[in-house]
């Protein structure tokens, strides 16, 4: 007789099981407690995607993002310290206090998501003996839950209540430049609000359809460099001056291995492959650009692609972002320099990144050498994001760019900034670009990343898009045949002034280091 035992369960799809049900389970507990429903938890999300994400669509015109407003300082004498997300309801009838009932239940259900956000309620009422809307607002923001306390040390959020006619034009320019999100009592429900400025979804990036592209020939190999101490990946050149990385197909160094270079107010590190940040005066509190801790990916947050105009193929001189299987990437760290050598697509390629010892700039230098035996249609596109600040995502919904109409180098500061009011970042390509984007959101486009560009993968030039609430980066591009693109050189500065003083003699001659 056979018998037949039934199959044991897979012991981890029983404990993903069991934590999902769990987790659902809490999660009711925690919205029955609030008494919010599924549809409110949903709309309360909606915001709080305005809060964490770089969306303009709730946020003032440009005209208020692009002013100097100093900054945080000018709300603390309310007692707001704008180091947390600001969400700001403006309101001055008390029949509609039904937002603000309703924003006090999403800032309680933010806090028990551990979303740390600053509620700022402005009554817009004028100013009365009664003050009824005043009192309504008090007595609703004292029986909710957001005026708890607060068991921890972590950043939570508070709700603060300001009177129109006790805050100045300043601080009211700072709070609505500040908020990342501004609502009104006046344009609707909350619902309302949130459905109709949702931003529509871009169209999905369709590569460009060639022509078949002539077969290249195979491309010449680079000298392999002789060196001391080999360990497989690098050893010493140049009588122990120099350290070079022989990066081949599949081999990666154990961690990043960087280089720092700086004069005593500016300066950059970059990796063996080419990943790295710039920064200015303070190497935490002013990057100019992103840095990383991540030791495994060693994310960059600047690169310069070279694209073949008629094949549509885009590669780059350094390991990252792009990576090829095909010829070895060289990094060469000395003192004062880093140098990179690759070859690819029948294109030699040469970057050499440096700072002058006094002036506050780095000077990125390509040279490219035709060796296809044909004559070439390429792009250089050089990309940064910017920071201006300790991390891109407290920084980055204030940053502002622009292009000088003189020099065509593109400017950025963060009006949110108060150690670093009144400086200005700029990139540019020897003045050579043709093509330029502050909006990153464009230049990567939706889903994309730093090794696939949308912006890279169609036809058409960058839309020259500047200003204030984009999400900010700067992208230079410039155009060329044969050997025009020989010598391009990029570089990334800071300067201390602001951006009608930048035709300044001084600005001039920092630039000019980019042009030599």
């Amino acid at each position: 007789m056979a018998y037949t035992f039934p199959s044991c369960p897979n012991p981890r799809t029983v404990t993903f099981d069991r934590a999902a049900t769990l987790a659902w389970t809490q999660a009711q507990v925690q919205l029955h407690h609030l008494g919010i429903g599924p549809d409110e938890a949903h709309l309360f999300q909606s915001l709080a995607r305005r809060v964490l994400f770089l969306d303009r669509t709730l946020r003032p015109s440009a005209e208020v993002l692009t002013r100097d407003t100093g900054g945080p300082p000018a709300l603390w004498p309310h007692g707001i310290s704008g180091d947390i997300p600001i969400v700001l309801v403006q309101i001055d009838e008390p029949d509609d206090v039904g937002i603000v009932r309703q924003l006090l239940r999403a800032h309680e259900y933010w806090r028990l998501k551990q979303l740390a956000v600053d509620l700022v309620i402005l009554n817009e009422r004028a100013p009365s003996y009664v003050q009824d809307l005043q009192s309504l607002l008090e007595a609703l923001v004292r029986t909710s839950q957001s005026a708890a306390a607060h068991e921890g040390h972590a950043p939570h959020g508070s709700v603060y209540i300001l009177r129109s006619d006790r805050i100045t034009p300043l601080q009211r320019d700072v709070l609505l430049a500040g908020a990342r999100a501004v609502l009104s009592n006046r344009r609707g429900t909350l619902a309302e609000q949130i459905t109709r400025e949702q931003r529509p979804e871009a169209p999905p990036v369709t590569p460009l359809r060639r022509p078949p592209a002539a077969k290249p020939s195979p491309d010449r190999p680079l000298p392999r460099p002789e060196l001391e101490i080999f360990n497989g990946l690098g050893g010493f050149a140049a009588e122990g001056r120099e350290y070079v990385t022989l990066l081949e197909a599949g081999h990666n160094t154990p961690a990043p291995w960087i280089n720092v270079i700086s004069n005593p107010g500016f300066g950059f590190q970059v990796s063996e492959s080419g990943s790295g940040y710039t920064w200015s005066a303070n190497s935490r509190m002013n990057q100019l650009t992103p840095w990383s801790n991540d030791p495994v990916v060693d994310p960059p947050g600047e690169a310069i692609y070279v694209r073949d105009q008629e094949s549509g193929e885009v590669w780059t001189p350094t390991a990252l972002p792009i990576r090829e299987a095909g010829q070895p990437y060289i990094a060469r760290h000395g003192q004062g320099y880093s140098r990179f050598e690759h070859v690819s697509h029948g294109i030699s390629l040469e970057l050499l990144q440096f700072v002058p010892l006094e002036d506050p700039i780095k000077v990125s230098r390509l040279t490219v050498r035709n060796g296809s035996g044909r004559a070439r249609r390429l792009s250089v596109t050089a990309y940064a994001e910017w920071v201006l600040g300790t991390s891109r995502s407290a920084s980055a919904p204030f940053v502002v760019t622009e292009i000088d109409p003189a020099t065509k180098a593109m400017f950025a500061r963060n009006t949110w900034s108060s150690d670093f009011a009144g400086r200005v970042a700029f990139a540019d390509l020897g003045g050579a670009q043709t093509a330029w984007t502050g909006d990153r959101t464009e230049f990567l486009g939706r889903n994309g990343a730093l090794d696939r560009p949308a912006a890279l993968t169609r036809e058409g030039r960058l839309s020259g898009r500047v200003g204030a609430g984009i999400d900010p980066c700067g992208a230079l591009q410039t155009i060329g045949k044969g050997g025009d693109l020989d010598r391009t050189r990029g570089c990334i500065g800071f300067y201390d002034g602001d951006a009608g003083t930048l035709v300044s003699p001084a600005f001039v001659t920092i630039k000019g280091l980019c042009a030599r």
